[in-house]
């Protein structure tokens, strides 16, 4: 599925939610999504195993709308073939792979044993044992009730806004709080690294092990307000330190001027902001109400040159409501659009099924799940243009159209 075409190289650039999107990194759900069962959808964590050609057909509508819409769909799969062809590149990717999964020994087996085509199809579906004897051994493949995974499979992948974030002309690598997502994010890191597409983005964060595990943060916590300020969730997922670390970091390269850290609960249904808050136009927002009005905790962090020359980033405790924060960075009237159009009967489950999950692709234009009737209705009660699509499978995962989507490039010259 290479749809890559004449595009020589992405200049990445984004400084905010809702400019017009030009270029966004997405992925197929494949063969890891087959490897779901009961014992390990929880490890996994997925909340029930999707049907998978299901799950296939809407994501390829998902992303057949946004094509629609002019925007250019980039798959991750298709680069990491890409730079798999450098044997080099590949073998850095299965040794990453092995050593996360705690199984150092097997990447030169399998760099001895298979065909790169192999070894791409293990760093996403995962191997097990049996498979594992049939690659090294030449043993056909026998799976029984006692056969296990040796790698994991890696279903949560589809979910791109996670391993990687634009902030301005730089990315940020993120770094996964559950053993399930390391790998989505070694993968991506690695088309960063290496893919002639992508490789001139300089990567802000994430590419230096002073920025390693436990400093976890991942692409669904940050949010940008302006071309001078961003929100990060403090989640379950990502860590103070890790705000702190990436605000210095922002600060240092002159990607941002504000950096507000929001505590929201940490918890399963909230993982990350953007399920409980999204932009889709210049003073516009979605919000599910019962986090984003009882959020009690926020910093906010400016840079402070030393005397060495050396920027550090300092926080202090803000005293505004988040809200307040929105009307001054927007500097215009805030309107809030609530989850479900903030009717009890139905927002705590729009939310569930990420009605706040909006992907803007152009201000006041956005995607969203058609199931979340009520949110939709709100939306375009507040003139939002909404492009439905259908989600019974994709958001078995706890993800929506923002979840599935890392934009590279916003273009507010575009704006319409």
């Amino acid at each position: 599925m290479n749809t890559r075409g004449s595009i020589q190289s992405i200049q990445s650039h984004i400084t905010s939610e809702f400019d017009t999107l030009e270029y966004v990194l997405v992925h197929r759900p494949g063969r890891e999504i087959d490897r779901l069962t009961p014992g390990n959808k929880t490890r996994l964590l997925f909340e029930d195993i999707p049907f998978h050609k299901k799950m296939m057909s809407e994501h390829d509508a998902f992303t057949a709308s946004l094509r629609a819409q002019g925007v250019n769909v980039v798959y991750l799969e298709d680069l990491v073939a890409d730079i798999a062809q450098d044997p080099a590149v590949l073998k850095n990717m299965v040794h990453e792979a092995s050593l996360a999964a705690g199984q150092p020994g097997i990447s030169e087996v399998l760099l001895d044993h298979c065909s790169a085509d192999q070894l791409i199809d293990i760093l996403f579906a995962g191997l097990t044992a049996s498979e594992f004897d049939a690659c090294t051994k030449g043993q056909p493949v026998s799976a029984s009730q006692e056969d296990f995974f040796i790698l994991d499979p890696i279903p949560n992948i589809y979910f791109s806004r996670d391993p990687a974030a634009v902030i301005n002309n730089g990315v940020v690598s993120c770094k996964a709080h559950y053993p399930a997502r390391v790998r989505d994010m070694l993968l991506t890191r690695a088309v960063l690294r290496w893919h002639p597409l992508l490789k001139q983005n300089p990567i802000v964060y994430g590419d230096s092990p002073s920025e390693d595990r436990p400093y976890t943060i991942e692409g669904g916590d940050i949010i940008i307000i302006n071309e001078e300020a961003i929100a990060i969730g403090c989640s379950q997922r990502t860590r103070s330190e890790s705000i702190a670390l990436l605000a210095k970091n922002l600060f240092t390269c002159g990607s941002t001027r504000r950096v507000y850290e929001v505590n929201i609960p940490a918890a399963r249904e909230y993982m990350h902001l953007d399920t409980v808050f999204t932009i889709v136009a210049p003073g516009i927002v979605v919000s599910y109400s019962d986090v984003i009005d009882n959020i009690t905790e926020i910093r906010r962090f400016e840079a402070q040159p030393g005397s060495d020359g050396v920027i550090t980033a300092q926080p202090q405790r803000e005293q505004r409501t988040f809200k307040q924060i929105l009307v001054d960075e927007f500097n215009a009237p805030l309107q809030v659009i609530n989850t479900a159009n903030n009717d009890a009967r139905y927002a705590a489950r729009e939310q569930g099924s990420d009605g706040t999950n909006t992907l803007a692709i152009a201000p006041g234009r956005v995607v969203a799940y058609d199931r979340n009737i009520h949110t939709n209705q709100a939306l375009r009660a507040y003139g939002i243009g909404v492009i439905e699509i259908e989600g019974s499978e994709l958001v078995r995962g706890l993800g929506g159209p923002r979840c599935m989507t890392m934009p590279l490039r916003r273009n507010p010259a575009k704006n319409s």
